[in-house]
Formats: structure tokens, C-alpha cells, sequence
């Protein structure tokens, strides 16, 4: 059975509060602790009780309250821990976060007395080759792009050390299976089913050449990809949350990360049904 929660939500979702407000009830009915990250909005409610730091960032079990940014969010602060992420969709699509706040309760029972099916998403690594080696983990994608630029950038790609291709563009997108449906589908990448999580998709972005597509890959893959374009500023944005500036022959890797993510199924959905909603398929 599970005994300590971490709930996790945008610091100024106040509609959040209710949905909180029954998970706490729930969990008081049993020897479940549960803890709020250090928002004011918390606070100004009396909800300080609930705050622990050290506590928050080592749960059995997190819950990411909000749309798929929030739940990748939570993905990441709980990333050391490696426990299972639960999602309630109170954003738009929401293909991560697949209760419904109506109907969670329905469900929670069953998830705290650990009776739910896990879906294990591949983890990737962006390494900055500077001097001081910048590294970030993404579980949707990384992406290339070229700031405040409104020029093409020449950005050039090789695999497993074996040259890919050269290229003239907006940027390149490295998506995990599970981000596929998000920047990369914009991009006009392919939907990759999770069900085999190591797959990866390389999508450059506008490239200048009509033969240029989306390619495939194993997840284990080494991509090395440095643009050649003398231009400072650059960014490589991770699962479109953090950040990190470039320039131009600075050379980015993306590997296979040892990490995890752990998501909590909806019992009653399966993926192909999420498309259809989510995507507005007949």
C-alpha cells in the first residue's frame, strides 16, 4: 500500500484546490502522508502542514494536477526517485495526464492499495559539449532551435559517429515515443505508439529540401548534432520547460538516458482510444 503522495500543480492554479482538497480527505482515512510543494497559494489556505521539503521529493507516489507540461514537470522533480506519476487532466489535450478530475475518485482506491498497470517511457540525455558539459534529461523531446534568428541555421547530424546529413533549417527535434504527439507531430512527425518505448524520432525542423523527412531510430542511439552557422544565442529547450544557450560548432548529444518514466494507466482507456479523443479522430 502506498504511504506518502506528493501532489504537484502550477503555483497559481487555484482551481487545483479542490481536486487537493479530496485527495487529502481520501488520504486521511488511511496512514497515507501527503505532501504539497511550497507554494504560497498553499499557504495562504492553511495548508502549511502539509509542507516538507524533504518529504515532498521522495514519494511512493506522485500526482501531477494540470495539463502534460505540469505532469512532465512533476517527471522531472520526482526523476531521482523513480516512483510512479498519476495524472489529473485539467489542461487541454492532456495525453499524459489521462484521469478526469470527476472520475478520479472512482479510480483513487485502487491506485493507493497499489492495484494499477505502469507504462515505463523511455528517458533521453541532451549533453552540451562545453566546458563545463551541461546535461538535462527530457521525456517529450529536445529541441534545436535558433533564438531570435529569423534566418535558415546549417545544422549538421551524425549517428552512432557515422554521418547523417547537412541540413539548412529552423532547428531539429529529438522525440521520444512518447513525445511524438506533441512539438514533433506540430512538425509534421509520425505518432509512435509507446508500446515499444525504444524508438526515438529525429524531425528536422523546416528543413530547406523537400527529400529531408523525419527518420526513425533506435532509442540506444548516439546522435551528435552541431550547427555550423556562426551564430550565438542558439537554444536547445528541454520538453519545453528548460533551457540551454549555445553557439554555433558547440556539438549537442542526445543518448539513452538510464532513467525511467513511470506512468499510472487510466484502467478503463487504452492508447489508440486516447488518439481518438485527444485528437478529435472519428
Amino acid at each position: 500500500m502506498i504511504s506518502k503522495i506528493s501532489i504537484n500543480f502550477r503555483p497559481d492554479d487555484v482551481d487545483a484546490i479542490p481536486v487537493i482538497e479530496k485527495i487529502i480527505s481520501h488520504c486521511q482515512r488511511y496512514p497515507i502522508d501527503v505532501f504539497l510543494p511550497d507554494y504560497k497559494i498553499l499557504k495562504e489556505r492553511g495548508y502549511s502542514s502539509f509542507i516538507d521539503e524533504d518529504s515532498f521529493f521522495s514519494p511512493d507516489l506522485a500526482i501531477a494536477i494540470g495539463g502534460d507540461g505540469t505532469f512532465l514537470k512533476a517527471a522531472r522533480l520526482f526523476s531521482n526517485k523513480g516512483c510512479p506519476i498519476v495524472g489529473i487532466n485539467r489542461g487541454k489535450l492532456g495525453f499524459l495526464t489521462e484521469f478526469n478530475p470527476d472520475e478520479f475518485e472512482l479510480y483513487f482506491q485502487d491506485i493507493i492499495m497499489g492495484n494499477y498497470l505502469i507504462s515505463e517511457r523511455t528517458v533521453m540525455e541532451a549533453i552540451h559539449k562545453n566546458n563545463s558539459c551541461d546535461s538535462l534529461i527530457f521525456f517529450n523531446d529536445a529541441v534545436i532551435t535558433k533564438g531570435a534568428f529569423s534566418r535558415a541555421v546549417e545544422i549538421e547530424i551524425s549517428v552512432d559517429d557515422l554521418f547523417l546529413t547537412k541540413y539548412s533549417g529552423d532547428g531539429l527535434i529529438i522525440a521520444t515515443a512518447t513525445g511524438s504527439t506533441a512539438y514533433s507531430l506540430s512538425a509534421g512527425g509520425p505518432v509512435v505508439a509507446p508500446f515499444d518505448n525504444e524508438v526515438i524520432v529525429l524531425n528536422p525542423v523546416c528543413p530547406h529540401s523537400l527529400s529531408l523527412r523525419p527518420l526513425i531510430l533506435p532509442a540506444k542511439s548516439l546522435i551528435k548534432a552541431r550547427v555550423i552557422s556562426n551564430i550565438t544565442n542558439l537554444l536547445l529547450t528541454i520538453d519545453g520547460q528548460e533551457a540551454i544557450r549555445f553557439s554555433g560548432g558547440d556539438e549537442i548529444l542526445f543518448r539513452l538516458s538510464d532513467k525511467k518514466m513511470k506512468i499510472i494507466l487510466h484502467p478503463k482507456k487504452n492508447y489508440y482510444a486516447i488518439l481518438r479523443e485527444k485528437l478529435n479522430w472519428g
